[in-house]
């Protein structure tokens, strides 16, 4: 193999943005300056996967190297599929010459959920559809917002049975096959993507030593991650789909479906790996199943015990959805539903909110508490939902999830003896925090500009790390004696694009009020994030930034936001520079500029630009396409072109 096979990309050369999910392995981050795959259709947003130093010296960089080369050596057609199909590494990464990490693909969006809760009730946020969702009882799933059939389920199953034939072929073994790394849409049509690829073996050989999800384990004594051992936890997998059970190993959860199913996973699990299936046979039978089986949705119960009131709205998995549940520490397996509805009918005063998540613990502040509850101490947090790069929520011999915190409700609270702000609190309530330092001193206040609201309680723990990745929360504050914790999130006066995250979108005019809103022509892409700081000079290095936004905090100066944004133009021709090529499709005011990162694919190249819009004139006889938000005026542009 010759270096010039295997993209490589100095660490000092990337430009990192907000961290995506740390574990055992490793510490993933958004890459803003970079992307893959630009010569088709604009790229792929990156995210980069560094080593933990612990790691390092069981790193096979040979092999790391070896899979980064790969798509290069395939033809462009299973290149391409390899890409559309995983997040595979895309390009070493070097620290001093020597191996630290690797470049990827950030998840598309379309293997992306809006979680909300089983109450229907709390704002949620995109959330990684990880295929352990599906793994429970259909009110569970349709309750946190997913709408799946039976012909889902076995598309699903078709589709990664394919993909499972298709990478042996290549000569690829997944190893580590379970839901944790497996992420779904149930879009058309329904189809799984990969991630942890670093653990995968490529014709025999790993990039580190193998490890099994608890669970999902091979046999006593069986060699990990071979085609035999992909097919047997592909066996298990169907069985726990259909069974909506995390553990399940009885075939005759599939017996209802299919016959030939269920004698698949029979087969499937032989302790003799020579007598299991191949993928292609489990393909051709899911195929089958699929076009008898039905496509009505699961539903869920009503609201509220069943008392009238509507059931939570539900979406696809990879579409827009409703709001969900802000997501915390540990992940949802199946809650038992039943169960839940006798603990009500038997403790009628109680009400137990049980919040769906998935854990990522991806950094931040942990002091301890050490005070009473009335001066617990409160640690900043600046990370985001939890990320499919947090190996050390699967893949990596890590848990599978915890079964789902419960918080606290008013009726909880309403039995402290005295006047509590930690213990009394509720999701939804509001607080001023005059304190300084490591310590809080909460007093509540109303929901307005300054103060900081309860997006999540954890109980059990005072780990003020618990936060971690619960989106919009900024601060935790835990008690000793109440042994919970409060994740707070500040509400800002400048708007909601004060909790806007890298590749989020948003919009606002100077000073005024900044939002959160749908991508589209005209507004800004967040490009990197930065808390504590308004200098904007560490936004200059970012590929097409053009603008800043600095939200102050108040007196939390440590979790002022500095924004560096980039202008949605309508098309390529936004950011083009003289003598970039570019394919001109279209005419008059519906011509689209395209860059498609060859001039031999091209038609039209760029002989000039102005800021100033409608400058026909400043192009003189060449041809010209013209953009301006009326808001920013020095965005706009006046770009001439001719023909190649």
């Amino acid at each position: 193999m010759t270096s010039e096979r295997v993209p490589t990309v100095d660490h000092g050369a990337l430009a990192l943005g907000r961290r995506l999910g740390q574990g055992g392995q490793g510490t993933v981050h958004e890459v803003t300056n970079r992307k893959i795959n630009e010569t088709d259709g604009g790229g792929w947003e990156v995210a980069y996967k560094e080593y933990n130093a612990a790691v390092l010296p069981h790193l096979d960089a040979a092999a790391l190297a070896a899979s980064v080369a790969l798509p290069g050596e395939l033809s462009a057609a299973e290149g391409r599929w390899l890409c559309e199909k995983t997040a595979w590494p895309a390009a070493l990464v070097e620290r001093q010459g020597s191996a630290s990490g690797f470049l990827m693909r950030t998840v598309p969006d379309r293997f992306r959920f809006t979680l909300q809760s089983l109450s229907g009730t709390t704002p949620g946020a995109r959330r990684p559809a990880n295929l352990e969702y599906l793994l429970n009882d259909d009110a569970y799933v349709a309750g946190i917002g997913l709408s799946v059939s039976e012909r889902d389920r076995l598309l699903l199953l078709t589709d990664l049975a394919a993909t499972l034939t298709r990478l042996h072929r290549i000569g690829i073994t997944v190893g580590d096959l379970s839901p944790k790394n497996l992420l779904f849409t149930t879009g058309t049509p329904p189809e799984c993507f990969l991630i942890d690829c670093d653990a995968m073996r490529l014709r025999g050989t790993g990039v580190l030593p193998q490890a099994e999800t608890p669970d999902w384990q091979v046999p006593d004594g069986e060699e990990k991650a071979t085609r035999a051992s992909d097919v047997y936890k592909l066996a298990l997998l169907a069985i726990r789909l259909f069974a909506r059970d995390q553990t399940s190993r009885d075939p005759a959860a599939l017996a209802s479906v299919s016959p030939e199913l269920s004698d698949l996973a029979r087969a499937g699990l032989d302790p003799d790996p020579a007598r299991r299936p191949s993928p292609a046979q489990w393909a051709e039978q899911l195929a089958t199943a699929a076009t008898t089986a039905s496509t009505a949705p699961a539903t869920a119960p009503a609201a509220n015990g069943g008392n009238g009131a509507s059931a939570p709205p539900r979406r696809r998995a990879g579409a827009p959805g409703p709001p969900g549940t802000p997501g915390g520490p540990g992940s949802a397996p199946a809650p038992n539903w039943s169960a839940a509805k006798a603990l009500v009918a038997v403790a009628a005063v109680i009400l137990v909110i049980i919040v769906a998540v998935i854990g990522g613990h991806s950094g931040g502040g942990s002091d301890q508490a050490t005070g009473s509850s009335a001066t617990p101490s409160v640690s900043q947090d600046d990370s985001g939902g939890q990320s499919p790069y947090d190996d050390s929520s699967g893949g990596s011999g890590s848990t599978p999830p915890d079964d789902p915190t419960p918080t606290d409700s008013p009726s909880d609270a309403s039995s402290s003896p005295t006047p509590d702000p930690v213990g009394d609190a509720v999701v939804g309530s509001c607080f001023d925090d005059r304190g300084t330092g490591s310590q809080s001193d909460l007093s509540p206040t109303s929901c307005t500009s300054g103060a900081f609201k309860v997006v999540q309680i954890n109980s059990a723990t005072t780990d003020l790390n618990s936060c971690d990745g619960v989106t919009d929360s900024d601060r935790s504050v835990s008690s000793a004696e109440h042994d919970r914790v409060l994740c707070l999130s500040y509400l800002s006066a400048g708007g909601t694009a004060f909790h806007a995250r890298s590749g989020d979108c948003v919009y606002g005019v100077g000073h005024n009020s900044w939002s959160e809103v749908s991508c589209q022509t005209g507004n800004f892409k967040v490009l990197a994030t930065y808390r504590g700081t308004s200098d904007s000079s560490k936004c200059n290095s970012l590929t097409h930034y053009n603008e800043s936004l600095h939200m102050p905090a108040g007196n939390y100066s440590g979790l002022d936001v500095l924004l560096c944004l980039s202008m949605n133009y309508p098309d390529d021709a936004g950011y083009a520079t003289q003598r970039e090529c570019l394919l001109k499709s279209g005419d008059g005011p519906k011509a689209r500029f395209t860059n498609v990162g060859s001039c031999a694919s091209s038609n039209v190249y760029v002989t000039g630009r102005t800021s100033t819009y409608d400058d026909a004139g400043f192009c003189n006889q060449d041809g010209w396409t013209t953009w301006e938000n009326p808001d920013y005026p020095r965005l706009g542009y006046t770009v001439c072109w001719r023909p190649r």
